[in-house]
C-alpha cells in the first residue's frame, strides 16, 4: 500500500507539474490530484523539490535498465540497441506526454546540484556513448567523437520530445527514431 501511494502521488505531480509548471506547482494541488491529504505526501517526500528529482531518478533508471538490457542481448548489433533505445524512449513519452514536458521543461530547475537531473543529464549522454562507440568498432556507424555525438544525439532526443509535446504532435515520435538513425548514419 505504501508503495502504491508513492505511485500515486509521483503520478499527480507528474500531472501537476506538467500542466503548471514546477515553480508554479503547490503540494496541495498534487495532493489534490492525489486525492490523499498533503501531510501524506510529506511521509514520502520531504520537498516539492524531492518530488521532482525522484521523477528524475526513476526515468533515468528506467533508461539504463533497459540499455542494460539490450546490451545483454547478443543478437542485436549496437545500431539495433541505439534504434530499440530511441524507439522506446519516444513511445513512453507518446504514452504519457505530461511526462515529456518535465523531462524537457524542469531539466534546468534546481537552485542546488541534484543527483538524479544531473544523472538523467550527464550520465545518460555517456552511456549512449558507450554505445555510439560500440557500433562504431562494429563498423556499423561511422563516429569520430562518440561524445560529441552522443551528447548531440541527447540533445536532438530532447528538442524531438519538446517539440512533439509543445505542439501536442505525438506523431512525430513515430518516426523519431528512425530519422535519428538517419542522422547518424549520414556521415
Amino acid at each position: 500500500m505504501n508503495g502504491e501511494k508513492k505511485e500515486i502521488i509521483l503520478e499527480a505531480a507528474v500531472e501537476v507539474m506538467a500542466e503548471e509548471g514546477y515553480y508554479n506547482t503547490k503540494m496541495s494541488w498534487i495532493a489534490d490530484r492525489a486525492e490523499i491529504a498533503v501531510g501524506t505526501i510529506y511521509n514520502y517526500f520531504g520537498s516539492k523539490e524531492e518530488v521532482l528529482e525522484e521523477i528524475f531518478a526513476r526515468e533515468f533508471k528506467k533508461r539504463l535498465d533497459f540499455l542494460a538490457a539490450l546490451e545483454d542481448d547478443p543478437e542485436l548489433t549496437a545500431r539495433d540497441r541505439i534504434k530499440r533505445f530511441l524507439e522506446k524512449h519516444f513511445s513512453d513519452i507518446k504514452n504519457n506526454p505530461s511526462l515529456g514536458k518535465i523531462l524537457v521543461r524542469e531539466k534546468e530547475f534546481p537552485r542546488k546540484k541534484s543527483e538524479a537531473i544531473g544523472g538523467y543529464l550527464n550520465q545518460l549522454p555517456n552511456k549512449l556513448a558507450e554505445v555510439l562507440s560500440s557500433a562504431h568498432q562494429q563498423g556499423q556507424l561511422k563516429i569520430d567523437n562518440p561524445d560529441l555525438t552522443a551528447a548531440a544525439l541527447f540533445g536532438a532526443i530532447q528538442g524531438v520530445v519538446e517539440r512533439a509535446v509543445k505542439l501536442k504532435e505525438y506523431s512525430l515520435l513515430d518516426e523519431a527514431a528512425e530519422e535519428l538513425l538517419f542522422f547518424l548514419e549520414r556521415k
